[in-house]
């Protein structure tokens, strides 16, 4: 018998699992994040307060950009919360960062849903953070800029919608694009997911 936990302990020597928030976990759920070096799409539309927001108003900053539906009860709460770990992540980088989700229910758009989504998720707290609404127009606008289907799933309040994070620079320029499905939302998954994110800021950051 202890020949037999002797070899045990040989074979584990040296493999271990992956740290908190390795970056790999996320890789084989959602693939690598791309690079890019191409204007980000504009656009103008409405903040949770009510104060109209361009894209040019975030200049200066770094930008996390996603795509969020406020009636949402599965992965859109998960993507909020990987968006909020990311903004703590960063510690006294997250000064320099804005995290911009635009809304993604051409029905379900008013600012009463946007503040509700916003509470329930505590992210009213969160420097920084941006939830944008606008007309119907306005944000087909800005889906079709961004490459995002949005499709009423049958009589439901809920929207199926594409899931991608846009990491823009300071200078108005797309430098990452990565798929942001959760997938189970395993605390494992969400900080691996939240690496990448702070990963990808440094790039657009530049350090």
């Amino acid at each position: 018998m202890v020949g037999i936990v002797l070899v045990a302990a040989i074979l584990f020597t040296g493999v271990s699992p992956s740290p908190p928030g390795d970056p790999s976990l996320f890789d084989s759920m959602d693939g690598p994040p791309s690079p890019v070096n191409a204007p980000a799409p504009t656009f103008t539309l409405v903040d949770q307060g009510g104060a109209t927001v361009s894209l040019k108003s975030f200049r200066g900053h770094a930008v996390a950009l996603t795509f969020l539906d406020p009636v949402c009860t599965s992965n859109c709460p998960l993507i909020a919360q990987d968006f909020r770990l990311a903004e703590q992540r960063l510690g006294s980088a997250a000064t320099k960062v804005d995290f911009v989700a635009v809304e993604a229910n051409p029905i379900y758009r008013s600012l009463a849903f946007v503040h509700a989504f916003d509470d329930q998720e505590h992210l009213a707290g969160v420097p920084h953070w941006f939830f944008l609404t606008g007309s119907v127009d306005q944000l087909r606008e800005v889906w079709d800029a961004y490459g995002i289907p949005v499709v009423n799933v049958g009589a439901g309040a809920m929207i199926d919608h594409g899931e991608t994070a846009f990491i823009i620079d300071g200078a108005g320029r797309e430098r990452v694009v990565l798929d942001d499905d959760p997938g189970s939302g395993t605390a494992d998954e969400n900080a691996s997911f939240a690496s990448v994110l702070v990963q990808s800021i440094d790039t657009a950051l530049g350090t």
